[in-house]
């Protein structure tokens, strides 16, 4: 949750260059960023007509964010009448540079479509944010689905992800629209993501967090499920002795 950077620097007296309180909220971050290991997948490709339908929608929505160095952009909602997910716009302080001529990847969806126009990126350099997502709650398992591609110079190109923790995912073509779903479990509010390009200048569209923990039942669901087995145990043990 990066855009928890900004609502720090955003309290801080009016004095404070906004860049350089972002710059220090993030550099005293890093001492209390943790890196949970990260199984990494090829998740659904999120390209063409319908790339829109390629966001997963499992678990309970934490975030979804829209990289586009314009950080007072209106939200961009995605697929109104269906999947329904709205992207936040922000100007991310783990990239340098930002890109909004794109192709968009041939999609019909029109919020789709500017989100996958735009992206940022970091030039010359690979990317190791420390506190990459916070705010996290420790012990609950997570899914991250990261979307980067562009078709207009990257076709070339391979980028993969990292965990900080020496897990990385498969690299993929820079034109593939393949996504990528990284899933952790928590084990402390900050979790390192590391971006990785073969010619070092990796890129991020966007990306959605869901918390996928599994349910606990409730005390009176618990109840009603032993009141059943009592009912089965009994039914059957009339059987028997009828």
């Amino acid at each position: 949750m990066i855009k928890g950077l900004f609502e720090k620097a955003a309290k801080l007296p009016a004095a404070t260059p906004r860049l350089l309180a972002i710059s220090a909220l993030a550099l005293s971050s890093i001492s209390a960023a943790s890196a949970a290991s990260i199984t990494w997948s090829n998740g659904p490709n999120f390209g063409g007509p319908n790339g829109h339908l390629g966001i997963l929608t499992n678990g309970s929505l934490v975030e979804a964010i829209n990289l586009a160095s314009a950080s007072t952009a209106p939200p961009i909602t995605v697929d109104p009448t269906g999947i329904n997910i709205t992207f936040s716009t922000i100007d991310s302080p783990f990239f340098g540079s930002a890109w909004s001529f794109a192709t968009g990847g041939g999609n019909t969806d029109p919020g789709w479509a500017a989100i996958l126009n735009t992206f940022e990126w970091q030039s010359g350099a690979n990317v190791t944010a420390t506190n990459f997502l916070d705010s996290l709650t420790v012990g609950h398992q997570y899914q991250v689905q990261f979307f980067a591609a562009r078709t207009d110079c990257c076709a070339t190109r391979t980028h993969w992800f990292g965990d900080g923790e020496g897990n990385l995912s498969t690299p993929i073509n820079g034109n593939s629209y393949t996504s990528i779903v990284g899933t952790f479990t928590a084990d402390d509010a900050d979790q390192t993501i590391q971006f990785f390009d073969s010619t070092n200048n990796p890129i991020l569209n966007a990306y959605v967090l869901r918390d996928i923990t599994p349910a606990v039942p409730e005390p009176s669901t618990w109840a009603m499920l032993l009141a059943g087995l009592g009912l089965l145990g009994f039914s059957v043990r009339r059987s028997k002795a009828g």
